[in-house]
């Protein structure tokens, strides 16, 4: 039985490499604003955690981004500022804090991504900016 904590802790480190899951949230990140700068809701959807999905129906969700995207216009450029990498019972998750710029204002950026099996799906998406209220 004293194997067992250290094969526990070395399981959980194996499953959580945060220089590769932060790199592939960010790919995540680009493919979202080109998809959604492109006005392609559905495929973003169906790419999406079940986490997303379980939140919104295809319709309200593109509904959301076309809203978004017809407040805040395209995407100019952004950075992330701060990241989180966690496994726990829930599952893996990945979040990316980010100050961006769209045409029409600044904005934060909250994305949350799913990792299961290899695969990174957006499990969560908030976004904050004065031109939602303001244009």
């Amino acid at each position: 039985m004293r194997g067992f904590p250290i094969a526990a802790v070395a399981l959980a480190l194996g499953a959580c490499n945060a220089v590769a899951d932060t790199k592939a949230a960010e790919q995540g990140v680009k493919d979202f604003h080109a998809a959604m700068d492109a006005g392609q809701y559905d495929p973003i959807y169906d790419g999406s955690a079940a986490d997303m999905k379980s939140d919104l129906t295809k319709p309200e969700f593109a509904q959301f981004l076309g809203g978004l995207h017809g407040k805040l216009g395209a995407y100019k450029s952004g950075k992330t500022v701060g990241w989180h990498d966690n496994v726990d019972t829930g599952g893996h998750y990945v979040t990316l804090n980010r100050k961006v710029e769209f045409d029409r204002g600044p904005a934060t950026e909250e994305f949350v991504f799913r990792i299961e099996k290899g695969k990174t799906m957006l499990a969560g998406y908030h976004v904050s900016s004065r031109a939602l209220v303001t244009s």
